[in-house]
């Protein structure tokens, strides 16, 4: 199995997980299954709670993160019935206790199984980045994206300045890119 785990900012106590069954074989690339899902704790990982109200029955490859600006906010970036519908983004308003689908726009999750990273900005809860093949952007808390200029292709990592989030970086398969100006150069 894999797991990707984002905390909010201003709670620690507060913790968001997504689990997923994953296994890759020569001829078959496994990627969901038993235990699969959107996990919310509120005391420190101590107990943990199935999130489901709004979200695919069936999930596979994840990524989760918590809004810094505001808290209640979380997106999902979920990989489920792989040419369904099913797959996409998703934001929750209230803290995970309900979903909706923002987008099921396919280039947020081509090659899931190799990569799908998920950012906020830190200053603006509707500044959304998502790494795959290309980076993209949505200014609009998700339901439109731009591409954001790289060097080379797969991108896999980023860190967003939390005092100027004009000022990030991008690692991928090429190294990494440092912009101040939100990707412009």
């Amino acid at each position: 199995g894999a797991a990707e785990l984002s905390m909010d900012a201003k709670n620690p106590r507060n913790l968001y997980a997504a689990m997923w069954e994953h296994g890759r074989l020569p001829w078959q690339v496994i990627s969901g299954g038993p235990g699969s899902g959107l996990y919310r704790s509120t005391d420190g990982g101590e107990t943990w709670e199935k999130m489901t109200k709004g979200l695919p029955d069936k999930m596979g490859k994840m990524a989760i993160a918590v809004s810094r600006s505001n808290p209640d906010k979380v997106y999902a970036l979920i990989e489920s019935d792989s040419y369904g519908t099913a797959r996409g983004l998703y934001v929750s308003a209230d803290a995970g206790r309900s979903w909706s689908q923002v987008t099921n726009e396919p280039r947020l999750l081509q090659r899931a199984w190799y990569y799908i990273e998920l950012f906020i900005d830190p200053k603006d809860e509707n500044r959304v980045y998502v790494l795959s093949s290309p980076a993209l952007r949505s200014n609009d808390g998700g339901k439109t994206w731009e591409d954001v200029p790289v060097q080379h292709g797969d991108t896999h990592d980023m860190w967003i300045n939390p005092d100027n989030p004009d000022n990030f970086i991008l690692s991928d398969d090429g190294g990494a890119a440092i912009t101040f100006d939100r990707g412009k150069s």
